[in-house]
């Protein structure tokens, strides 16, 4: 056989023929092509990224709106029963004219007017809230300014509100978020009180952790093991709908909240039982250890 005629894998040596075993050369890695692949993944990554960043950023101003609607329907009712106080109180005034019967009326609007004052402040409060920004926090003013748009409804209800408040170290977080936060668990609580019960808030330091818990109980109806694993699942709820005040029913209350709670670094945990009630307690940084006496 002459050199023209041997195999590829074979060549003459000498006097006889030598086989090697030849393997094919491997193909270089990060060839052309695999570049490209490897460009167009990163470009349908970086597509995928900043969509799912703005759908988050939709939902999230969708929760706000929401949270806005009831808050708006929430200090709406409020006012309106405050000024509904003040004109019966007006006109019961002018109707007699007896002195006794005069210092109740004008009791009565006085105390109804301040209430006002109350809920304008609060509704104040909250707008300028609105934004982004976070900032050295007062938990025990702001637990206030949410309960001033929920007092009446409380009572409607039959829910006492029991305050338990400790000295705690301010939080930098950002206002309106908390307050969307306290008022979606305050609600939840009075929801799961139909026929009335305690509400009890508590604030209390951690000082070896550096952490600030705010806890709202209830003494409602509870929840099951299974309906506790899924609290923070998107969409899902126990409800039917709003209830008679417009409130509850959408399913992304306890989800918005643990996004929010874990933005401002902290922490959201749930105990419940049936029949035994529910307790949320959020646990949040503490600022720098300034302290403000309860």
């Amino acid at each position: 056989m002459s050199f023209d005629q041997a195999r590829p894998s074979e060549r003459p040596s000498g006097d006889r023929l030598v086989r090697r075993d030849t393997p094919m050369p491997a193909r270089a890695p990060g060839g052309p092509a695999v570049a490209a692949l490897e460009r167009d993944l990163a470009a349908a990554r970086a597509a995928h990224a900043a969509e799912l960043a703005a759908l988050r950023g939709q939902l999230l101003e969708a929760r706000k709106q929401a949270s806005l609607g009831e808050l708006l329907g929430t200090t709406t009712h409020e006012f309106n029963n405050a000024l509904t106080t003040i004109l019966n109180y007006a006109r019961l005034g002018l109707r007699h004219r007896d002195q006794a019967t005069r210092d109740k009326a004008l009791e009565r609007i006085l105390s109804a007017g301040g209430r006002a004052a109350k809920i304008t402040a609060s509704v104040s409060s909250m707008a300028r809230n609105r934004g982004t920004r976070f900032e050295p926090v007062d938990l025990h003013l702001l637990v206030e300014d949410v309960l001033v748009l929920l007092e009446r409804e409380m009572m409607k209800y039959r829910v006492q509100v029991e305050r338990e408040f400790a000295p705690v170290p301010r939080v930098s977080a950002n206002p309106g978020q908390l307050q969307q936060v306290l008022l979606n668990l305050l609600v939840n609580a009075r929801q799961a009180m139909p026929n009335g019960g305690r509400l009890i808030l508590r604030l209390s330091h951690e000082e070896p952790a550096g952490l600030v818990d705010l806890m709202v109980r209830d003494t409602g109806c509870g929840m099951t093991p299974d309906v506790l694993r899924r609290i923070f699942e998107p969409h899902f709820s126990t409800k039917a709908g709003p209830d008679e005040t417009g409130k509850g029913g959408s399913g992304l209350g306890l989800t918005a909240c643990r996004e929010i709670v874990e933005a401002h670094r902290g922490r959201i945990r749930v105990e419940s039982a049936p029949g035994k009630g529910t307790a949320i307690t959020v646990r949040l940084p503490e600022l720098s250890g300034v302290r403000r006496s309860a």
